[in-house]
């Protein structure tokens, strides 16, 4: 049986043991022959940060060596060593697990994380320390004095160190968006994390400190700290380092057989894997394959193979806890209608197009770019394209779709007074899903839409109610939802799909039209519209298989549900 490494960041337990590998070591290579000694390099949460910190560990610390042909001997780099392989004393450092309700629990905290690396790099190279040397390090009480005094005992040696900082930004992340004033602080000129990347630079400049990676998921902290480390390079956005991590269409394909599925199977699961877990890209160059999150395919296959079907929750819950951090991002900075704006434009479908933010600063105003940006770098959005030079961001899959669905159905929440309960919602669902009945749904968006009429930037048209609606379908994971927008013909459609492993009695297209409450004397004018963009809608070769597929006419005036209609699609195939 196939052994998958969810979950699992420790390289030499995945060759050991013999899980699944997705040998990307050629990059090894590659950063080493670049001539850039000090590497940041930024992506989203569960994208191989970690395990390739552990790669770079094994391949560069001297410790390692007599395992270099056990460890590497498979892939890439062990046909092809670097010249620097296990040439170095690899100090390894992670700021994830920090409790940051306080100034203090923060400080705390990071001294804590620095020392347990230290700590671990003592005991690694015991023998290169004294005794002395050792508990003089360790008795230090500021994270700066600990670097200093294991930097001054190492310069006492024929070595050099391999720094590796691991989720550096991890808690400054948390701390931006509901105590930014702490943030400055800490990264001001007499903050600690500034002070202790001054003592990394130092290091550096006296030749202790030979190379330096570090990653993250933001370049806040990183841009923060430009005066007190201003001798890294950022290959984040580098088209030469696109897919260093992050798993490439025909490798999930190889995965998906792998754990058994067979070859009649693979289009169809590569087609609902692909929906979900695809779409990021990492550089507006052009023609850059899009990549799948490697956590997310990984989670897949690890059900697929014991299972032998797709997941019933395709959102693993390491991931529904990302819900927060867009809810966080949002309220970093401008107006509640601007940010209103930029989250029904991206739920629509549409592009956004931003500036990349490379360099932030909260002395200036948070601009609109910042948070498409900030978004981006976080995974929550990715490069769709260019305009003009200008880079165009959106949603890169249907697991960061439902995340901003659940967003925007906790502001529906916020703006009303009487929101429908999940249970509601959910009933709702299956009575259209089990027994064709829209009626339940469409009463719970009628009366939401009641509930926030008064919201001055409330603008109703049929994409916003198809918003509503969305949101509440998303409640569960029955469907595979897909608009379709062709502006030429102004559809606003909406295809509820069958989602595998769920066999739904039913599957639904929708035609959404709306109202104004003083033009409701056109109402036949617009119910005959609808009908007639229904009638074309249902013609496409798409739905022409689709089994079981009821189509609805749906008009609403003002929040009022004006009209329902099932339209008969026999005399139309």
């Amino acid at each position: 049986m196939c052994k998958i490494p969810y979950g699992i960041s420790n390289f030499a337990s995945i060759v050991r043991e013999g899980y699944y590998f997705v040998d990307r070591t050629e990059y090894i290579a590659r950063l080493e022959s670049l001539g850039e000694k000090y590497i940041f390099f930024l992506r989203p949460r569960r994208f191989g940060k970690t395990l390739w910190a552990s790669i770079l560990q094994h391949y560069y610390g001297l410790e390692f060596k007599k395992h270099y042909k056990e460890l590497f001997g498979e892939y890439y780099i062990g046909r092809r060593p670097s010249p620097k392989a296990n040439n170095y004393l690899v100090l390894r450092l992670e700021y994830s697990r920090i409790d940051t309700s306080s100034q203090e629990s923060t400080y705390r905290g990071f001294l804590k994380n620095t020392l347990t690396g230290v700590e671990s790099f003592l005991n690694t190279y015991r023998e290169l320390f004294s005794e002395s040397a050792v508990e003089e390090i360790l008795r230090q009480e500021a994270p700066e004095d600990v670097l200093k005094e294991l930097f001054t005992a190492t310069g006492k040696l024929d070595k050099q160190i391999y720094f590796l900082v691991d989720e550096y930004d991890h808690f400054a992340n948390e701390l931006i968006s509901f105590r930014l004033p702490d943030f400055q602080s800490f990264v001001s000129r007499n903050g600690f994390v500034r002070k202790f990347y001054e003592t990394v630079k130092t290091a550096t400049g006296e030749g202790v400190v030979d190379r330096v990676f570090i990653t993250g998921v933001s370049p806040l902290t990183l841009d923060s700290l430009t005066s007190g480390f201003n001798i890294g390079s950022n290959l984040s956005l580098d088209a030469d380092f696109q897919e260093m991590m992050g798993f490439r269409e025909e490798e999930v394909a190889r995965l998906m057989k792998a754990v058994g599925v067979e070859e009649n199977q693979l289009p169809e699961v590569m087609e609902n894997i692909g929906r979900w877990y695809n779409g990021y890209r990492f550089s507006t160059a052009p023609q850059q394959e899009r990549l799948y999150n490697p956590e997310m395919a990984l989670y897949f296959a690890k059900h697929y193979q014991r299972h032998k079907r797709a997941p019933e929750h395709l959102l693993d819950t390491n991931v529904s806890s990302d819900y927060g951090k867009i809810k966080n991002l949002f309220q970093v900075g401008g107006k509640e209608a601007e940010r209103i704006n930029i989250l029904e434009q991206l739920l629509a479908g549409e592009p956004v197009a931003a500036e990349m933010t490379r360099q932030f600063s909260f002395e200036r105003p948070f601009l609109q770019d910042d948070l498409v940006s900030l978004l981006y770098y976080m995974g929550l959005l990715t490069i769709t394209g260019t305009e003009l030079g200008i880079p165009q961001f959106g949603i890169p899959n249907e697991v960061i779709r439902r995340l901003y669905y659940q967003y925007f159905q906790a502001l529906l929440q916020e703006w009303s007074e009487s929101t429908p309960q999940p249970v509601d919602i959910r009933n709702a669902v299956l009575a259209l899903a089990k027994d064709n009945k829209p009626e339940p749904l469409l009463g719970l968006v009628s009366k939401t839409l009641k509930e926030i009429s008064n919201r001055d930037w409330v603008r109703f048209d049929e994409k916003y109610i198809k918003l509503i609606l969305v949101s509440y379908l998303y409640v569960t994971q029955l469907f595979y939802i897909k608009s379709e927008y062709e502006s030429g013909q102004k559809f606003v459609g909406l295809l509820l799909l069958r989602r595998p492993p769920f066999p739904t009695p039913h599957q639904f297209a929708f035609e959404l039209k709306y109202l104004k409450k003083e033009d409701a004397p056109r109402l036949p004018d617009k119910i005959q519209e609808g009908r007639n963009q229904l009638s074309a809608y249902l013609r496409k070769e798409e739905l022409k298989e689709k089994e079981e597929l009821k189509a609805w006419l749906i008009v609403f005036s003002g929040p009022d549900l004006a009209h329902l209609e099932e339209v008969d699609r026999s005399g139309l195939l």
